[in-house]
């Protein structure tokens, strides 16, 4: 896994350590449903770019052992 990257509730996100510039208090104020609808909403504009954009989506790289 990338330094800096975290599995938490089964998807990867950011180490919140080394956002040094984003509110904190914010974050922590996310309940799960907000952040349902974040990555819901992601996944929706990341389709949309890959249909309207890319000429081919990359395989992601192979797994670590």
């Amino acid at each position: 896994m990338l330094e800096g990257v975290v599995k938490r509730d089964g998807r990867y996100e950011v180490d919140q350590t080394k956002m040094g510039k984003v509110d904190k208090s914010v974050i922590k104020g996310m309940t799960k449903e907000d952040v349902d609808r974040v990555v819901a909403m992601r996944n929706e504009y990341m389709a949309w770019m890959h249909d309207n954009f890319a000429k081919k989506v990359l395989k992601p790289p192979a797994k670590e052992d």
